[in-house]
């Protein structure tokens, strides 16, 4: 008896032990940042180190920034944004259902940088013609306030995963001045910044935005963020109709299987079950060595 009174403690004792190491830290705070921290209206500045429960709610004003480990993820949040921990934890549960989801982050980012230079390649060229016609210096030194110098560093930063502060400085950029042309290209980084930290509502809008040109070389990446996006708002028809603009525009590409697998998903969570089986048979026949044939083997046999 008393070795099973002690079995259960040890077990109690690592169940504790484990929900410590779950705990929400704020990493980094700057400007106007604040948390609510039992989510009774009482409002304190934040402290970097600071541990907040799940009823804490934390908002960030007009210069503020934040960044905070949630379960061992870090989660970066730009200005004007108020939120829940328990939000962004639900968040996290139904992003890490796709647990091949982050696996694609790095290989979106390689794209993006890929065509981002092909296309900066190209405009040199065409800037490079014209000042040996006209005497234009395109090469000359940018100062650190000039729009396109705030825009590089911006890229640098969503690079780099600095999401909150990418998502500052392309607010900053679209509300004052942005580099001649480029306002779309900055919707999409702004967008995209806000994809990752979960922000899907907020991202769809400027996401949209940069969709309207196909032929620029972020649109592949803004429709399929943008399409999973409305997934997790539980937007499913509109998931519905981005993924198969994803997969009739790019059904050859490397995201494919995952499109073909979110259409399943979709039309599965809104009762079309023949509709569902479809999308993951064509995985299940043709895409057998990617990493979302498991999943489209368990949904269904869920169905």
């Amino acid at each position: 008896m008393k070795r099973i009174v002690w079995c259960l403690a040890i077990v109690l004792f690592t169940f504790v032990l484990a929900a410590g190491f779950c705990e929400t830290v704020v990493l980094y705070k700057s400007g106007d940042s604040m948390v609510d921290v039992d989510g009774n209206g009482a409002w304190r500045k934040l402290k970097d180190g600071m541990i907040l429960t799940d009823d804490s709610i934390v908002k960030t004003g007009a210069d503020g920034e934040l960044e905070l480990e949630i379960d061992e993820e870090r989660i970066s949040i730009g200005r004007d944004t108020q939120t829940s921990i328990i939000s962004i934890k639900k968040k996290l549960g139904e992003r890490k259902k796709l647990s091949w989801l982050s696996n694609l982050s790095p290989v979106v980012k390689n794209l993006i940088g890929a065509r981002s230079k092909h296309t900066e390649t190209a405009l040199m060229g065409v800037r490079g013609a014209a000042s040996e016609e006209e005497g234009i210096d395109w090469m000359g030194e940018l100062d650190e306030g000039d729009p396109a110098m705030q825009f590089e560093n911006g890229k640098a930063l969503y690079k780099e995963g600095e999401y909150g502060r990418a998502i500052n400085v392309f607010k900053s950029l679209l509300e004052s001045e942005c580099p001649a042309g480029s306002s779309q290209e900055v919707s999409f980084y702004l967008g995209s910044s806000m994809f990752h930290t979960m922000q899907y509502e907020e991202s769809i809008s400027y996401l949209k935005d940069c969709m309207r040109q196909k032929e620029a070389y972020y649109y592949e990446v803004a429709l399929l963020h943008s399409s999973f996006a409305r997934y997790f708002i539980q937007d499913y028809e509109g998931a519905i109709q981005g993924f198969d603009s994803y997969v009739r525009e790019f059904g050859t590409g490397t995201f494919a299987p995952y499109a073909l697998l979110m259409l399943g998903k979709s039309y599965k969570v809104l009762g079309w079950r023949d509709e569902a089986k479809r999308y993951f048979d064509r995985i299940r026949s043709s895409y057998q060595d990617t990493d979302v044939y498991n999943d489209a083997v368990s949904e269904m046999k869920e169905l």
